[in-house]
Order: C-alpha cells, then structure tokens, then sequence
C-alpha cells in the first residue's frame, strides 16, 4: 500500500511537471507565432506605405522637380497672408495642398515623420474651390498634419500598436470633422510615441522619427511627428495632444509654436488614448488634451479663433467641453502684462540655455513696460510627485494588458520593467537606486495603488490645484514664463524612463497637466556653447542633473523655447502674451 501510495504521489508530481512544462512551452510558442504574424502586418503596412508615397510623389513631380519655385512661394508664405490669398481665390486649395504634400514628403524622407498620406484630401480641396468666397469658413484651404492617434475615416490610429493594424476608423472623430467643417484640409497623419507615453517619438510600426535641427537627436513626444514635419516646413499648422507635455515639448525642441488648452476648451474626445471612444480603463484626474501646433503664433491663433466660433457646437457633441467663445477682450488688451517667471522648478535645475531663454523674455518684457516679478510656485515638487502618483496608480495592470503579444518600443519595454517588478524587489532596490537619484527611486517604486490611495492623491491633487491658483490670484499676474523644458533637443534614447532622463524631460510640463490651465510654447533662443553652471552640491543631489548638462552639450545650434502659462480658459491672453514675445524678438534681432 505504502508503495502504491509513493508511485501515485511521484507519478502526480511528474504530471503536473510535465503538464505545467507543457502549459509554459505552449504559451511560448503561441505567443512566438501571435508576435510572428504581428511582425509580418507591420512590414505589410510598411511596404504598403512606402508605395503609396512613391506614387504621390511621382504625381507631384514636374519635370524631374517635387519642389518648383511656383510651390517654394507658397511655402515661404506666414500663415495669415496664406489664409488671406485663399479665402480671396488669389491661391486656389488644390496649389497650396500639393505644395505643403511635396514638402511633406521631402521632409518626411529625412525625418521620418509621416506615418501616412490622407488621398482623399485632393478630393476636399476640389470641392472647396466650387464654394462661393463669402460662405468659405475661416480655416479655407489651410491643410492640417494629424497626430497618428487621432481618428480619421478609412485611416489605421496604432499609437505603435501592430493589433491595431489594418482596422480603419470608419468615421471621422469630432475634432477632424470640426476642421473639415470649418473648411480646413487634413491632408496627413503623423508618426506617435508608442502609447503616447514617451518623451521620444519612436514606435515599432513607423520607426524613430528625427529632429529636422539635428537628425541625430529626437523631435520629442508624443506629438513628436507633428513637431519635426512643421519644423521641417513640411507642415504649417498641425493637431496633437499633451497629457504630460507632449505639444509643448514637440515644440520646444522643433523651433515652433504649441498650445495646450484648458480641460474642456477644445474637444475632449477622439483619439485612441483619451476619453469618449470606449476605452475599458480611463486615468483618474489627469486627461489627455487636445490642441495645436503651428509655424508661429499667427497660426494657433488662426486656428483657435475658428474652434471657438462654434464652440456651442463642440459644448452639444462633447459634454467636456465649456461652450465659450472666443473672448476678443483678453486678446486685443491695452494695459501692460503682470508677469511672473521661475528658472528652477525646485526638483531639476534646467539647462542654461534653457534659463538663459526665460531670462532674454523678462528683458523683453521689461524694456517694453510690462510688470515682470519672479515668482515661482512653492508646490512645483509635490505637483510632480501627486502626477507620477495618478498617472502610474494601477502600477502598470492596465497597460500591460494591452501590449500582451505586442512588438515593443525599447522605451515602452523599459517601463514593463518597472511594471512587472515584484513589490518585495521594488522595496530592496528603493534605498540603492536612492542612493543616485531619489526621485528616480521614488519612479520605479510608485503603483500599485489601492483605491483608498487613489481618493487621497485625488485629495491632493485638488489642493494643490486651489493653492497653485489662490496664490496666482494674489499675485496678480496675467501669465508666467517658464523654462520650456529642463534641457534643448536630446539624443532619442534620452527618452527612456529608467535609463534616460524622461523624468527630468517632463519635470517643467507635467506639472500644468496637474493643475489643467493653458500653456503655450513659443521659441526664443538656440542652444550655443555655453557652460553648464551646476554646482558640484546638485549634481551630487541626482545623478540625473548629469544627465541635463550631456545632453544640452550635444544639443548646439537647437532651438529653445519658454512656456507661458494662463489662467483656466484664458487661452486668449496666453496667446496674446506667445505674439508679443515672438514680436519683441524678432524686433530685437
């Protein structure tokens, strides 16, 4: 009996072994194959998207030439005469559509910034031309880059995700159909971070996007596409989002413009990551934002005066968003700014060129007569610390779900890393990771959180909101300058969570996703060669503060922008303040 007994007991072990070897293996081969076909679909859209692109820039070439000088004058136009000529029908949709298409693709091949060409834009512009002068609506014949996360009808939105592939929207969202409406042409779709959730653009279906500055450093993220096709001058006004900077940093980097409106000025809904289109899981208190990237000012100005005439409109087909209208009196002002400005959020100290931009806008200001105070936000490190918290509550659950069996970006499989970390590793490696950078320690180890936690960071988040705004309103300012980003445009691997410096990267930006005001980006400066003025004390505070002073060495010659940033629903003074910096500047040149 006792034999038997001991045969049973050693033959259900070797069963289960064996079954549960069988169950591992399995997996691995299905996983294999799942990631084989996965890998067979990308280089299908490849090829498929590298004749489409062929074949319109065999179109568009006239005598051996994409660019003739004929579409070269029409390039070199700022974005209010182009707008002018075309609403008069002194240029006509179809010539400045094929115009910015050449250019798009001769950018496109150096950047890498195009993900795909929308065709039926030469049907849109066509029609255009047929609608008499005084019914054409104020974006006429203005074509507009989209940011691959959007939807757009009979068009693939992946943000990078290969099971996304092959599965077209079938109609357009409300944003797109907005800008259509508002007679304005989407004649292409922009290459995305994968997820959105990096500071560098880079995903495994469209490949690492370049900066049109320096091909060898990154156009940032996620709206990076957008960022390096108008830097390029291959588009002149484009749409993104930004849940933790990515319009402003695109823009920053680039050498061009960017707005993020407050939660709920512009439409909420309508692209992959966001609200409004069906996700399973959607973050607590801190949303993706829509906005717009462009040239220059005179172009998110253009843009948001069109959104915001039929802001009822947006109010009836998104309940998000605030039905205010464009408000002339906090654009058209008389008396002087109030201006307060900071050059160190407290957490990472910029780069100087970066320091040295905030600084060359509060002479400008100043010699112009505006009231400029330092004034920096005492909360700018517990605002940081409260936004890693919600962003990473559910310790990754949720993200991991979606990219099982996906073809992964070196930065996303980085951030599973810290994901699948076991709780009892994150606790031991805490004080050692610590002991180099504590805010990077503080990273790794933050999430999951329990839904008691959650009701807490939510707690703080609304205090530090009312705290941020109560002492604005006693200060008094109109706006506040700050660094555009802690350092200049970065090598692309720089955009990693752990082994980059993305901390840092989003450290002078998250903090606004926070509190939910406008921002805008505007350049000013170029990164020259000049020192890096940390003292031994900060560098020793965080190895990452290294980091900062690398990066902006490589960076020389890149452009350099400061932030403004607004009270709720002030956009409107926030971009009259963007135009006056960009005309003191070039004033001042």
């Amino acid at each position: 009996m006792e034999w038997w007994y001991g045969s049973t007991l050693e033959g259900c072990i070797v069963l289960t072994a064996v079954g549960f070897l069988t169950f591992v293996i399995w997996s691995k081969v299905l996983s294999y194959n799942i990631k084989l076909e996965k890998k067979t679909k990308i280089k299908q859209k490849q090829e498929e998207l590298k004749a489409r692109k062929k074949a319109l820039e065999e179109s568009l070439t006239v005598n051996g030439d994409l660019l003739e000088s004929s579409k070269k004058k029409i390039l070199g136009l700022r974005v209010k005469e182009l707008s002018e000529r075309l609403r008069s029908g002194a240029l006509s949709p179809t010539k400045v559509l094929q115009a910015f298409q050449s250019k798009a693709l001769a950018v496109d091949k150096e950047t890498n910034s195009v993900c795909d060409f929308i065709l039926e834009a030469l049907d849109i512009a066509k029609h255009l031309e047929t609608i008499p002068e005084n019914q054409r609506g104020p974006l006429f014949g203005i074509p507009i880059s989209v940011k691959e996360c959007f939807l757009v009808k009979g068009y693939d939105s992946t943000v990078g995700l290969a099971s996304l592939l092959f599965s077209p929207s079938k109609q357009d969202c409300e944003f797109v159909k907005h800008l259509k409406d508002l007679h304005a042409i989407p004649f292409c779709i922009t290459n995305v971070s994968q997820l959105c959730f990096t500071i560098n653009t880079s995903n495994p279906i469209y490949g690492q996007t370049h900066n049109p500055h320096n091909l060898a450093l990154s156009p940032g993220g996620s709206s990076g596409g957008e960022g390096a096709l108008i830097g390029g001058g291959g588009s002149i006004l484009g749409i993104g989002t930004d849940i933790g900077g990515s319009l402003r940093i695109p823009a920053h980097v680039n050498g061009i413009c960017s707005l993020r409106p407050t939660n709920g000025r512009l439409y909420m809904s309508g692209m992959r990551t966001s609200v409004g289109v069906g996700n399973k899981a959607v973050m607590n208190g801190i949303y993706s934002v829509n906005g717009f990237l462009s040239s220059c000012t005179d172009g998110l100005e253009l843009a948001m005066r069109a959104m915001l005439s039929k802001s009822e409109n947006m109010a009836q087909e998104d309940w998000r968003v605030v039905p205010l209208g464009w408000r002339e009196d906090l654009f058209a002002r008389q008396k002087k700014l109030r201006v307060g400005w900071y050059d160190y959020d407290g957490i990472f100290p910029a780069a100087s060129a970066c320091k040295r931009a905030v600084h060359d806008v509060v002479k400008l200001l100043e010699d112009d007569g505006h009231k400029v105070v330092q004034w920096t936000p005492p909360m700018l490190p517990e605002m940081l610390d409260t936004f890693n918290k919600i962003i990473f509550a559910d310790g990754g659950r949720h993200t991991l779900d979606i990219l099982t069996n996906e073809i992964l970006d070196d930065s996303i499989k980085e951030l599973t890393y810290k994901y699948r970390c076991p709780s009892w590793l994150k606790t031991f490696l805490r004080p050692i990771i610590g002991m180099f950078s504590k805010t990077l320690a503080f990273f790794f180890t933050a999430g999951p959180f329990s839904g008691s936690d959650a009701w807490t960071h939510n707690a703080t988040m609304d205090t530090l909101i009312y705290q941020f705004t109560r002492l604005w309103q006693d200060a008094g300012l109109d706006v506040l300058i700050c660094p555009g980003m802690v350092y200049p445009a970065f090598p692309p691997e720089h955009g990693h969570w752990l082994s980059g410096s993305a901390l840092p990267g989003i450290s002078y930006t998250a903090v606004y996703n926070l509190v939910r005001c406008p921002v805008g980006a505007v350049t000013v400066t170029r990164q020259g060669e000049e020192n890096e003025d940390m003292t031994e004390e900060l560098l020793r505070k965080d190895y990452m503060n290294r980091m900062v002073g690398e990066v902006a060495r490589r960076a020389d010659g890149c452009p350099v922008g400061v932030q403004v940033v607004g009270r709720h629903f002030q956009e409107e003074t926030v971009l009259y303040a963007m135009k006056l910096i960009e005309q003191l500047k070039e004033a001042s040149v």
